[in-house]
Parts: C-alpha cells; sequence; structure tokens
C-alpha cells in the first residue's frame, strides 16, 4: 500500500511539474514581439539538383569515348559518343521544362522578360521580404551566388526548377552569354542540349573506320552546332580535321574554302585589315624581313596552321598570295616566341631573325612550339615564294639562317640545298 501511494505521488510531480512549464511556455509567447507570420511550406519531394560538371553524366560518357578511341577500341567508343548525345539532350530537355514552368508563373509577365526579376518575385513566395534581402546582400551583387543562396533554401517548384536550369545553362557557357534575359536564358538551355564535341567525335571515328563520306556529314553536323561549344574557339580545330579530309581525298577545292573558314575569320583577314596586309606585303619585299618583323605584329595564335596550309596551297600553285599567307604564318609564331622571351626579360626587342632563331633551338618549350606551328618549313616556302617574285635576296638570307639552325634536320637540308641552287 505504502508503494502505490509512493507511485502516485511520483505521477502527480510530473504532471505539476509538465503543468508549469507549458504555463511557462505561454507567458513566453505571449511577451514575444508581434510580427508577420512564418509563411507554411508545405514540403513537396524535391527531386535531386542538376549535376555539376564533374558529375554530369553526359560529359562523363564523353570522356569515356575520348578514352576508348584513343584505346582503339572503336565500337565502344562509339557506343559512349553515342550515349553521351542522348544524355545531354535529356538533361537538357529537363532544363528546358523547367525554364517554361517559370514562364507560365504570372510572375513571368510582371518580370518584363529579366531573369534576376523572375527569381527575385518567386522567392518571394516562398520566403518574407526581410529574408530575401539579407540574400540578395550576401551574394553583393553576383545573379549567381544570389541563386545558388535561394536554392540552399529549398525553394518550390517553378524557382527551384528555373536555378537549377539558369546554374546548368551558366556551369556550361557562363551566364554572361545570357546576361539578365530569360529569352536568352531558354535558347541558351534549348543550345546546349546538342552536343558537337560528342557529334564531331563520331565523325573522326567515322573516318578512323575508313567511312570517309559518312565522317565529313557527321563534322558538318558538329559545326552547325558550333553554337553549342563549351570552348568556342574549339570550331578551328574542327575546320582543320574536316579541311585534312578535304585533302585526303584530293578535294583541293574544298579544302582550300575550309581552310579560308579559319583565315578569314582572323582579325589579319577581316576586310578592314586590307590596308594593314598590303603594307606587310610591300614591307617584307622592298625593306627586308628584318624590318618586317619590327614593323608588324600578328597576334592571334590559332590561325597559324591555317595560314601557314594556305600558303602551301598556293606556292603549289603558282598563285603570288601565297607570300602574304605564308609570311603571317611565320610572322605569328615569332611573336609568340617574342612574348615568351619577355615573360623573362620584358624588356626584349626582337633584333633579327638571327638571334631569335638561336634562342628558340636553345629553350625546349620554344623549339618544339617552333615545330608544331611549322616555322621552319614556313621560312623555306616563303623563301621561295620570294624567290618567284624576284626577291633573291630576302630568300637568301632566310634559307641562310634555317640552314644554319636546323643544319641536321631536313629543312635545314632542303634550305642549305636551295641556297646551293641559288648560287648558280
Amino acid at each position: 500500500m505504502a508503494l502505490h501511494k509512493q507511485a502516485f505521488a511520483i505521477l502527480a510531480l510530473i504532471l505539476a511539474l509538465g503543468s508549469r512549464a507549458s504555463a511557462a511556455e505561454k507567458a513566453a509567447e505571449a511577451t514575444k514581439p508581434a510580427g508577420p507570420p512564418q509563411p507554411r511550406i508545405i514540403e513537396e519531394a524535391q527531386p535531386q539538383a542538376l549535376p555539376p560538371r564533374n558529375t554530369d553524366p553526359s560529359w562523363l560518357s564523353y570522356q569515356n569515348g575520348v578514352e576508348l578511341y584513343g584505346e582503339k577500341r572503336l565500337g565502344e567508343s562509339l557506343l559512349a559518343f553515342k550515349k553521351a548525345i542522348d544524355e545531354r539532350a535529356a538533361l537538357f530537355e529537363r532544363a528546358s521544362s523547367d525554364i517554361e514552368v517559370a514562364l507560365a508563373t504570372k510572375e513571368a509577365a510582371r518580370a518584363k522578360g529579366s531573369l534576376s526579376a523572375l527569381v527575385k518575385l518567386l522567392a518571394l513566395r516562398d520566403m518574407i521580404p526581410q529574408a530575401y534581402d539579407a540574400l540578395h546582400a550576401k551574394a553583393s551583387g553576383s545573379l549567381i551566388a544570389e541563386m545558388g543562396l535561394i536554392r540552399e533554401s529549398s525553394p518550390t517548384g517553378p524557382l527551384r526548377g528555373l536555378i537549377d536550369a539558369a546554374l546548368l545553362v551558366g556551369e556550361e557557357g557562363g551566364l554572361s552569354r545570357i546576361g539578365d534575359s530569360l529569352a536568352a536564358l531558354k535558347k541558351a538551355s534549348a543550345d546546349f542540349s546538342k552536343y558537337p564535341e560528342a557529334e564531331f567525335a563520331l565523325g573522326k571515328l567515322y573516318l578512323a573506320e575508313g567511312e570517309s563520306r559518312l565522317a565529313e556529314l557527321q563534322m558538318l553536323k558538329a559545326l552547325d552546332m558550333s553554337a553549342s561549344l563549351l570552348q568556342p574557339e574549339d570550331r578551328f580545330d574542327m575546320f582543320e580535321s574536316l579541311a585534312e579530309l578535304y585533302k585526303s581525298r584530293d578535294d583541293l577545292k574544298d579544302y582550300e574554302s575550309t581552310l579560308r573558314e579559319i583565315a578569314d575569320s582572323s582579325d589579319l583577314f577581316a576586310t578592314k585589315d586590307e590596308y594593314y596586309r598590303t603594307s606587310m606585303e610591300r614591307i617584307l619585299g622592298n625593306r627586308g624581313f628584318d624590318t618586317f618583323m619590327k614593323l608588324f605584329r600578328v597576334e592571334q595564335d590559332y590561325p597559324v596552321s591555317s595560314y601557314s596550309k594556305l600558303g602551301e596551297l598556293y606556292l603549289d600553285a603558282g598563285r603570288p598570295i601565297a607570300t602574304l599567307y605564308l609570311a603571317a604564318a611565320v610572322n605569328a609564331c615569332l611573336t609568340r616566341e617574342i612574348r615568351e622571351i619577355m615573360i623573362d626579360e620584358p624588356s626584349y626587342e626582337y633584333s633579327g631573325l638571327a638571334e631569335l632563331a638561336s634562342r628558340i633551338v636553345a629553350n625546349r618549350d620554344m623549339a618544339a612550339y617552333a615545330i608544331k606551328a611549322r616555322l621552319w618549313k614556313n621560312l623555306v616556302l616563303l623563301s621561295e615564294s620570294l624567290i618567284t617574285s624576284g626577291d633573291r635576296d630576302t630568300a637568301r638570307e632566310l634559307w641562310a639562317i634555317v640552314a644554319k639552325t636546323q643544319k641536321s634536320e631536313s629543312w635545314g637540308k632542303k634550305a642549305a640545298d636551295d641556297l646551293v641552287r641559288l648560287g648558280r
């Protein structure tokens, strides 16, 4: 009986304490300052965010295809590239769908085409103005940072999808290409559903299998998608590969026109620089190579190969324009080599080809670039072109430098032979 009484006493004490705690909580609530009611957010099943680049399944499949291609496992490589293309399409179809959902909201009309405005309006559905203002201030004017911060707060459907799509497009090509435009975001998402890198890789694979015509069509298809390239300058490498395909078929007309796609896009061969090009050719012919190098600089690197190949093509065809293309190729290569020297010697100035050539061969990296850019070959061919226009002195000077600098190499030996023939 005593035990029962003790148990009842303990139970009564617990209930009393609970009652006091409840009363204290109610009193505390009553003393809190009044404020706006917190919005009720109904939690929904939220899909995972669109994947970052290093886990993007389409990118991973493409990289797998590249590795398999390098190992000559062509059949497996083909499947990997096709898988990458399908995965990329599915990824951006979802992004485009999310953008459409956001554009269908009533807030989209009020945003008047502005991405940042729509993000703000949709964010204010989910959070109080003070909370949004705090995130906006923390982002310090960066729309990408602001969207990232809002995404961490688990926003509801339309905003979550819009942010995921915008961040995916931003990672693919940078939000700088779309600015603050919803229309540009929508277009970029549609563009990025294509995978020109993987499409072009298929073309190279078909070529490796001896399917020249199929490879050509595939490469042209990829070039038509070049607006979707992660690195826009990669299209020049695509044109180079396509040009080599045409050359292998002895289709010199298409070979030339494809190389011209690269050369004509450069600053040097833009229509506005016609006077500059004419001056280059005149100075080279009248005042010699060293004066030509001191007065002119061809700064862009990417067209060097196309300049070189076009110069060789025109030289073989007996066309005087070969001199300009070969001179441009040589100048661009030497300009880059001079920039390399100036990293360690900011006051360096070009004093002559003989001195610069000796520096190039003495530096492993510079020597490797000279070979890659076909410098010695271009100097020999430039000399041949100058001979046809009657400039024997400059041709002799260039041949002599190549013969001395590259005496044990094939182009050095050819330059030496050309000097012998010229002296006869």
